[in-house]
């Protein structure tokens, strides 16, 4: 079975991560998260809707994805590709949590530089 999960915060990653998103990704990688390989995820900030229909095309490719999407809680609502990510789930092919954090982990205390999170 192939699996592929995102994750996406609501801020761009240019100067650190929201804290569930560090944790999320730390448990996803451990045992009792499955285990997941580096390749087997990927980390991002807000999404647009063009990026969201390239992206859709490329996870028609697994047979399992796991969307976790963390915001700010002063966040607007869901925007309309939501929905369409959600859309992922019907038939069982995966998971959506939706998930809010205000904290923001710095880009210096996750090990990385801040030019080395732009690249």
């Amino acid at each position: 079975m192939t699996r592929y999960a995102i994750l996406i915060g609501a801020a761009e990653l240019s100067c650190g991560m929201q804290k569930s998103l560090v944790e999320f990704k730390d448990f996803l990688t451990s045992a009792a998260g499955g285990s997941w390989h580096e390749g087997e995820f990927m980390i991002c900030g807000p999404m647009d809707w063009q990026f969201v229909q390239l992206l859709l095309a490329r996870l028609s490719e697994y047979d399992f994805v796991l969307v976790y999407r963390c915001r700010f809680s002063r966040s607007a609502p869901d925007a309309d590709w939501s929905g369409k990510l959600r859309s992922i789930m019907d038939g069982g092919r995966g998971v959506f949590i939706s998930d809010m954090c205000d904290e923001v982990i710095g880009a210096e205390k996750l090990g990385y530089e801040t030019a080395e999170a732009l690249a």
